[in-house]
């Protein structure tokens, strides 16, 4: 067979999906498998089992990270390397991440069985923590990039008091420092989309150029309790009456951009009782957008709405800056070498940002990157009915074994 008329096996790579989600298998077909749980240390073991076969190496770094090396027959040159993550949301779905994952298993087994070798070596990574839906701010991802160090990791601990570091030895996947010697040429990432885009346009592939930056702050309102039917409502200081007048004010400012998403998911209100005035409310915000300057004209004129909101209905607060992710731009090489892949293999495409934050954004920052997006049906992700069809993985896929291949031959 030419090269150029390699495929994956479509029926295969399906088949390894569903059984992965079999793992922490949850209701209307959702899995729950979040980061350094049984679940995960048994999905961790069943990729070892499987990959054993085709690779040469296996190294395990201090937070759980996982590579898997196939050497190239050039051993002087540095490997390339790509891959996702294994854990999910708490009730996620079966494709996000671990799409990455097996995806790479099967460029793998596909080499394999066609008896064929790169110049460069070829790495498959699953990336720790990724979702941080249980340990947070805790990627594995952040520390290979050295955004975070493993002792920063190691010493995080969830919501229920767990340890990272002690529930990474419960599981069986502390190991040590990586070599000196591993050097890495580029990184690539397959991904479902998370998003409608490709699927309202009936493309079959997103050449991914960067992704949106990312900022998230806590707000804290405090008013004063009182009794549901005693308090006019001109003298009342409730917390949840001025929390709903901020987040319509917030959401306004952005329709009036051209850019940009605002998402408030979390919120906390005391006493929570029927009959009483709230007189504490403590809610999330996450903003995202394309343009640093952006996110930060965001910031100033979301908090001082925050504050004149607040001195109308009485209240006073505080504003946390949780987290703050730059927007990312990834390798221009990469992305030609998957945009060439996608032509050759005449997928229809379109070259896209990244609405979300992907553990590729962090190896961006030391190593040339690139990521393909796949549809998913309606945009869904993050939850039980997040779908992609056999046919548009398999096309996602062979786009990932082509740009590799590619990649380990320059």
């Amino acid at each position: 067979m030419k090269f150029n008329e390699l495929t994956v096996n479509s029926s295969r790579l399906w088949e390894s999906l569903m059984e992965m989600a079999e793992i922490g298998k949850a209701p209307e077909n959702g899995v729950s498998r979040p980061a350094l749980s049984k679940e995960d240390g048994k999905a961790r073991d069943l990729l070892t089992e499987w990959i054993k076969p085709f690779v040469d190496e296996m190294m395990v770094d201090e937070v759980g990270n996982m590579f898997f090396i196939k050497h190239g027959t050039n051993s002087d040159l540095p490997i390339v390397l790509s891959g996702s993550h294994l854990d999910t949301q708490l009730h996620g779905g079966r494709f996000d991440g671990v799409l990455g994952v097996l995806a790479v298993l099967e460029v793998l087994r596909t080499l394999h069985e066609n008896q064929i070798l790169l110049d460069h070596g070829f790495g498959l990574v699953n990336w720790s923590n990724e979702e941080e839906a249980r340990f947070c701010p805790a990627m594995g991802s952040a520390v290979f990039s050295g955004k975070l160090s493993s002792e920063q990791v190691l010493d995080c601990r969830a919501s229920d008091g767990s340890h990272y570091g002690t529930c990474l030895k419960q599981i069986g996947y502390a190991g040590n420092q990586l070599p000196s010697s591993l050097k890495v040429k580029a990184y690539l990432e397959l991904h479902i989309e998370q998003g409608p885009v490709l699927e309202n346009e009936n493309l079959d592939i997103g050449v991914v150029t960067g992704a949106q930056g990312q900022m998230t702050m806590d707000v804290t309102l405090q008013g004063v309790a009182g009794h549901a039917g005693t308090v006019p409502m001109r003298l009342r200081a409730d917390a949840l009456a001025c929390a709903s007048e901020i987040i319509s004010q917030c959401r306004s400012i952005l329709l009036k951009k051209e850019d940009g998403v605002m998402t408030v998911g979390t919120m906390d209100v005391e006493p929570n009782s029927r009959s009483t005035i709230p007189s504490k409310v403590v809610f999330g915000m996450d903003i995202r957008s394309p343009h640093s300057e952006s996110l930060e004209q965001l910031k100033n004129q979301f908090t001082e709405a925050i504050s004149s909101i607040s001195q109308k209905h009485h209240c006073t607060n505080n504003v946390e800056i949780r987290s703050f992710k730059p927007p990312t731009e990834f390798d221009d090489s990469c992305i030609e070498v998957i945009e060439s892949a996608a032509k050759k293999l005449q997928y229809g495409y379109k070259r896209m940002p990244s609405g979300a934050f992907h553990d590729a954004c962090m190896v961006n920052e030391i190593i040339p990157t690139g990521m393909i997006f796949t549809p998913c049906l309606n945009g869904i992700s993050h939850h039980p009915s997040e779908y992609a069809s056999q046919e548009q993985l398999f096309k996602g896929v062979n786009t990932l074994l082509h740009s590799l291949s590619e990649l380990c031959r320059k």
